[in-house]
């Protein structure tokens, strides 16, 4: 008669490995396709980056418009722009002044 105790023993051992390395060929395949995938919206973010850096460049430094206040603008701008270009939920359909 085996002891219940190694056999418990082995089943947990062989469970875990068995867990962990179906864990690690998910993620390998999800990081594989997501790289595959995902080439060419790398592109679209460095062109973002670029735009608001411009837009932030323009700005004379003497206005009294608050740093949040220039954010939020500048969002509502590149929201206005991208989704022009792209397929997205969050579409600006009013700017008010405060």
């Amino acid at each position: 008669m085996e002891n219940p105790v190694i056999n418990g023993l082995y089943v947990l051992v062989l469970g875990m490995i068995v867990i962990f390395s179906g864990m690690l060929v998910i993620i390998l395949s999800v990081t594989i396709c997501g790289k595959i995938i995902g080439t060419g919206k790398k592109e679209v973010k460095k062109e973002e980056v670029v735009v608001t850096q411009q837009v932030v460049e323009q700005q004379p430094e003497n206005e009294e418009i608050p740093a949040h206040i220039k954010a939020a603008i500048i969002a509502a701008i590149s929201a206005y722009y991208f989704n022009s270009q792209s397929k997205c939920d969050f579409v600006v359909k009013k700017i008010k002044r405060f």
